[in-house]
């Protein structure tokens, strides 16, 4: 790997083998063959196992910890040691070091934009109003400096080119989450029938803007009604007093089963139990920051051939309608009958998808803007 073009990716908060650093973006870079990537990120027992690919997990601390404040400093060192020709940045409080880096050795950044941070700080339930107005000027300053020493961004969502004015007149494209899991061979109709049991799954993230505890109660509410629902909970969050909410919530429930942990569960596993249910349920809380966004997890049910149950959100039920791939309801005040009409109505994957929800078309912008900004 000696003649190989350094590249190394960072994070703070999420693992070395997290899904968009480690499975898209660094294994597509890999496979070219050109380059040696090297990711930073937080504590991984998974060892990496593609050709050109190494991981350096060496964060190992709570959210809110003070190690925290020690991170860049971390990274600093690693840089040192790896000398990479390329950093690939998606943590806004890193950024500050980067544009040492910069100034120092003339390294090229690329900031990966995978949130909204300010907006992400607006709406959060977690800070006084003090709080959130010094955190919005620090990421509002920042971000802003960061045209001044970045040779490009990699936008996760379309909306952020019309969100972020701090991209305007910069070098960007848009990367967007697309599934990576092999899409199925073969799509047939699915229609299912409401008087029968109904296994639904929630996976993924778990939290307040992610609607966990409202698709439990949205549960709760179909077995008072009628409906034979069962439930398979497998995710995880940062947020202990939210996890001991969720427990609280689901304890002695007989039709719950549970894998609920406070770090990120291996892809693999939230797959196969993904697999066995019937319909997956998406129960976001549509706040002004997730309402334009599109969830990754909606591109990977659909390569896995799972119907979905979502909150109304135009924009995702104009484009999963084409196969059709879900079902809408108001999670906030359901109503008895609103699931059960739908239901009787629709037949799932009539069309088999294409092309338009794989990471295939995502990797070959990637891999030609990446090229572009190391030759020039």
């Amino acid at each position: 790997m000696d003649d190989k073009i350094k590249i190394l990716i960072v994070s703070v908060l999420k693992p070395a083998d997290d899904v968009r650093s480690y499975h898209k973006i660094g294994k597509s870079l890999a496979q070219t063959n050109k380059y040696e990537v090297n990711i930073i990120g937080f504590d991984s027992k998974m060892k990496a196992k593609e050709k050109n690919i190494s991981l350096h997990p060496l964060f190992k601390f709570k959210r809110n910890s003070i190690s925290r404040l020690f991170a860049p400093i971390k990274v600093l060192k690693k840089y040192i040691e790896l000398k990479p020709k390329l950093i690939i940045v998606n943590t806004p409080e890193l950024l500050p070091v980067m544009m040492i880096i910069k100034i120092l050795f003339g390294t090229k950044i690329i900031y990966d934009v995978q949130e909204n941070y300010q907006l992400n700080v607006k709406y959060s339930t977690l800070y006084s109003a003090i709080k959130k107005r010094l955190i919005s000027t620090y990421l509002s300053t920042i971000e802003n400096l960061s045209k001044y020493f970045t040779s490009g961004y990699l936008l996760a969502e379309e909306v952020y080119e019309k969100q972020l004015e701090f991209i305007d007149n910069q070098n960007y494209i848009t990367v967007l989450n697309k599934s990576i899991l092999p899409v199925k061979t073969e799509y047939k109709p699915i229609h299912i029938i409401p008087n029968h049991p109904i296994n639904l799954v929630i996976s993924g993230t778990l939290g307040r803007e992610y609607g966990t505890l409202e698709g439990i109660e949205y549960c709760k509410y179909l077995n008072k009604n009628s409906y034979n629902v069962t439930l398979d909970i497998i995710g995880y969050s940062a947020d202990n007093q939210y996890l001991e909410k969720i427990q609280n919530s689901i304890k002695n429930l007989s039709f719950i089963n549970d894998r609920i942990e406070n770090k990120p569960i291996p892809q693999q596993d939230i797959i196969e139990v993904s697999k066995k249910a019937d319909m997956a349920l998406l129960p976001y809380q549509l706040n002004p920051n997730l309402k334009d966004r599109f969830p990754t997890k909606i591109y990977d049910c659909i390569a896995l051939g799972i119907p979905m149950i979502i909150p109304k959100n135009a924009n995702w039920a104009n484009f999963l309608s084409q196969y059709p791939a879900s079902v809408s309801i108001d999670f906030n005040s359901p109503t008895k009958n609103e699931l059960k009409d739908q239901l009787d109505k629709k037949s799932f994957y009539v069309q088999a998808p294409g092309k338009e929800i794989e990471w295939i078309i995502e990797e070959k912008k990637l891999v030609n803007f990446i090229e572009k900004i190391i030759t020039k």
